[in-house]
């Protein structure tokens, strides 16, 4: 090899050597892993979700953060109508469509009834600014946006904190279907919220989605 070869050589490991050395000493950052997760698993018959889901309000010592599944679709008056007693931090929107698969939209909200009554406003205005990756799913964001904006009953759940006996309390109450104790070790707005849907009946299954788009 000529002694310019070998130079190169030299000067291209020296590159490698320095690039690697810049990797461990800025190590790119890995963001953390959420692990938690509330709502039924897919394939969960729905009544071995609502016994777990009852289980883990019996774990809570003093207060906790929790996900409620409403019986029904609510507005955001009927929200906060049903959740007397704690905070509401986060609520769930879905319009639904027969036979046709919508975004779940998940909005944080301050702590006060003003902001739950704004909330489907900005749920309809992170819907209109999607970009489906075809022209169903830019139309059934654009539909559901829409029925958000025109107040419609779309509210499935809310992510709720509160004292034990006040969890207890709304737990039993006929709007709330399911409510799901986050652990205490838990951290809310990291955790993957999977609403039990009121058209889950007997098993967890994701619906068809065939219908015709409005």
């Amino acid at each position: 090899m000529s002694a310019r070869a070998v130079g190169s050589a030299v000067a291209g490991m020296a590159i490698v050597a320095l690039v690697v050395g810049a990797g461990l000493m800025n190590p790119v950052p890995i963001p953390p892993v959420g692990t938690d997760a509330l709502g039924p698993d897919t394939g969960e018959r729905v009544s071995d979700y609502l016994e777990r889901a009852r289980e883990t309000l019996d774990t809570v010592e003093e207060s906790a953060w929790a996900l409620a599944s409403f019986a029904a679709p609510m507005t955001a008056d009927d929200v906060i109508a049903a959740t007397p007693g704690v905070r509401v931090s986060e609520v769930l929107f879905r319009v639904s469509i027969d036979r046709v698969q919508t975004p779940l939209v998940v909005i944080a909200v301050p702590d006060n009834n003003e902001a739950i009554r704004r909330s489907p406003g900005a749920a309809a205005t992170r819907l209109a600014a999607m970009s489906g990756v075809d022209e169903r799913q830019k139309r059934v964001a654009e539909v559901s946006s829409l029925q958000l904006s025109q107040g419609c009953a779309c509210a499935i759940g809310a992510v709720v904190h509160g004292s034990a006996q006040d969890l207890a309390a709304l737990a039993s109450t006929p709007p709330i279907r399911a409510l799901e104790a986050l652990p205490a070790d838990g951290t809310p707005w990291r955790a993957a919220l999977r609403p039990l849907l009121p058209e889950y009946v007997d098993v967890v299954r994701v619906g068809p989605d065939d219908g015709p788009v409005p």
